[in-house]
């Protein structure tokens, strides 16, 4: 999976969700002119036009997260590797959860981006991290889904990265398995590397470090 690949399936998916929010929008509006061209002094069904609004900010507010979510790609997409520098992991699962959402639907799987009290900074271009985050989800989505995953910046051993737990689901056993068979994901990169292992104490956590690469390395 290139770039432009990771790219295209994310924004595909955010689009889709796009769309949808843009239609709720158009019916929920269209309904509460009319009721309210047809109210004069009083305000009939007044509940219903109330949800009915209700329904619109929180389609708003999902609008606007998406669109977030279009500008941190497009950003993470303009920038070149090497001038790129450090990228915020949290900001970045918070990203990937709200992007593949449609996908993680299809899959019948729920994404969740974890909290963190301080910033995690790893040493990887931004849309590096997201392919590493897709990766995973294809791993469990390639045994059937129907898992929750949670994707959390940390640190393991002073290297930074994302601890991914798989929390529940009727398929979290061949999740965990499929995970497990896989614990180099896109390997060696130029500059960095990004490596899938199981967390220290286990219990279903595994930790996708991501780690620079010096120029002896690389060669």
């Amino acid at each position: 999976m290139n770039d432009s690949q990771c790219m295209a399936r994310l924004l595909a998916s955010a689009v889709h969700d796009m769309r949808n929010v843009l239609a709720v929008i158009r019916e929920s509006a269209g309904l509460a002119q009319d009721m309210a061209a047809l109210a004069g002094d009083a305000l009939p069904r007044g509940e219903r036009l109330l949800a009915a609004l209700s329904e619109v900010q929180n389609q708003i507010l999902q609008g606007a997260a998406l669109a977030e979510g279009m500008e941190f790609m497009s950003q993470a997409g303009g920038a070149e590797n090497e001038n790129a520098g450090p990228c915020d992991l949290a900001r970045v699962c918070r990203v990937f959860c709200r992007m593949a959402a449609r996908q993680a639907r299809a899959a019948q799987m729920r994404l969740v981006s974890g909290e963190n009290e301080e910033p995690v900074w790893a040493p990887a271009p931004p849309l590096e991290v997201l392919r590493s985050l897709l990766e995973v989800f294809d791993l469990c989505a390639s045994v059937g889904g129907q898992v929750t995953l949670r994707f959390t910046a940390g640190r393991q051993q002073k290297a930074e990265g994302v601890i991914i737990e798989v929390l529940e689901g009727v398929n979290a056993d061949l999740a965990l398995s499929a995970l497990t068979g896989s614990p180099l994901l896109n390997g060696l990169r130029p500059g960095w590397q990004a490596v899938l292992m199981p967390w220290r104490d286990a219990g279903g956590r595994f930790f996708l470090s991501l780690a620079a690469r010096d120029a002896e390395s690389q060669s």
